[in-house]
């Protein structure tokens, strides 16, 4: 079997870009995810992946069963990745989607004929808009915080109203601002003001009510054969920090922007019941079965009754590279046929159900892709 991994950025993505001025932490956590994947992938099937060459990416290290192809320079890098996933049995993209990059690859790759592995059309639209998934949220009763976009301002009075879109947060102290199509924390802003933040709103903007608690997240991972052939893994923290805005383009002193430093997990077996449970109501409600990755972030507050989703994630998420060293399994055996069908296939790392065994370590990782193993603390799982 071929599978197509194509990772945004070390695989050509920002080709148009020099060298130079790529961050040196985001490709740091591209890199991270992209290892990974292609070192799970390859352990029950052929991995084809397009590699940026200027990168040193140092595929010398990958794997035998895996092919790294140097895209052209000055040649479509779209059309390019297209070209090698018509080769593959199934394709994995991983791009942001931030000005619809992800969209738009996944949908050029359907239309094509590749089977790739990503929800459906209407999930992915919603998703990829953070606006029309706390609609989409409210529209099925899942508890989401009160949010706000260009076509949705209100006044101070009418923002307290408990009608408004999202139920949690009528009390809340700080609003959040951040773009539609964002992609992790980026451009995330944190005001003391509920004025100051939708006075600030572009069309690309919404804004949200700051919910407090401990932010975490979970993957799941959809087969798409039947709605059955479905894993969820252990929720995990995210590990955030508040900065007040120094760049010189805040206007009020009471701004922070928001950085995503890595995670760790897995969390309290309790906790992980409340994720578990807020990650069940999303797939539920999805319009087919989950066919890819899917990635909830969600804020547990102190009682359950705040606990809410934040936002879905139509693909892998970089909270990947931990949950791997957490269980058993190889996450991507659940699109190995023969793993999945088949139960006298050998070797332990297959996924076998919907219930992922998990390990007593305790894993963290960086925003930068490092991981640490660390002994299991008193009373987790």
């Amino acid at each position: 079997m071929r599978v197509f991994v194509g990772e945004f950025l070390c695989g050509g993505g920002m080709a148009s870009t020099h060298e130079d001025q790529i961050s040196s932490s985001l490709l740091c956590e591209g890199l991270a995810m992209w290892r990974a994947l292609v070192t799970d992938f390859a352990e029950w099937a052929q991995v084809v992946t397009p590699i940026d060459p200027r990168l040193n990416l140092r595929v010398d290290r990958m794997p035998d069963s895996v092919v790294c192809i140097p895209l052209r320079s000055g040649e479509n890098v779209r059309e390019q990745w297209l070209a090698i996933a018509k080769s593959c049995d199934i394709a994995l993209v991983v791009a942001p989607e931030t000005d619809d990059e992800l969209g738009g690859m996944i949908q050029t790759f359907r239309e094509a004929g590749v089977d790739v592995l990503a929800a459906d059309l209407a999930t992915l639209r919603m998703a990829s808009d953070k606006w029309l998934t706390a609609k989409w949220l409210m529209e099925h009763a899942i508890p989401t915080p009160q949010t706000w976009a260009m076509e949705s301002k209100l006044t101070a009075s009418e923002a307290r109203r408990p009608n408004g879109i999202g139920p949690i947060g009528l009390d809340a102290k700080r609003w959040v601002r951040k773009p539609r199509d964002g992609c992790g924390s980026d451009s995330i802003v944190v005001f003391d003001d509920w004025k100051s933040a939708c006075s600030s709103m572009t069309s690309n903007d919404l804004v949200q009510a700051w919910i407090e608690g401990r932010p975490a997240s979970v993957l799941v991972l959809g087969g798409a054969i039947e709605v059955s052939n479905r894993a969820i893994g252990p929720a995990v923290w995210q590990h955030c920090q508040l900065r007040k805005d120094d760049s010189g383009n805040a206007i009020q002193t009471d701004v922070c922007t928001v950085c995503y430093n890595g995670g760790s997990g897995p969390i309290e077996t309790e906790l992980q019941t409340r994720v578990v449970s807020l990650a069940e109501q999303v797939t539920r409600a999805l319009p087919e079965p989950l066919r890819g990755f899917l990635g909830i972030d969600v804020v547990l507050g102190d009682r359950m009754e705040d606990d809410c989703v934040i936002e879905i994630n139509p693909r892998l998420t970089t909270s990947y590279i931990g949950v791997r060293q957490m269980i058993n399994e190889n996450l991507t055996s659940i699109w190995n046929p023969p793993a999945v069908w088949n139960p006298d296939t050998s070797g332990e790392r297959r996924i076998t159900g919907r219930q992922l065994r998990v390990g007593t370590n305790q894993i963290r990782w960086t925003s930068e892709g490092d991981v640490q193993i660390e002994p299991p603390l008193d009373g987790d799982c």
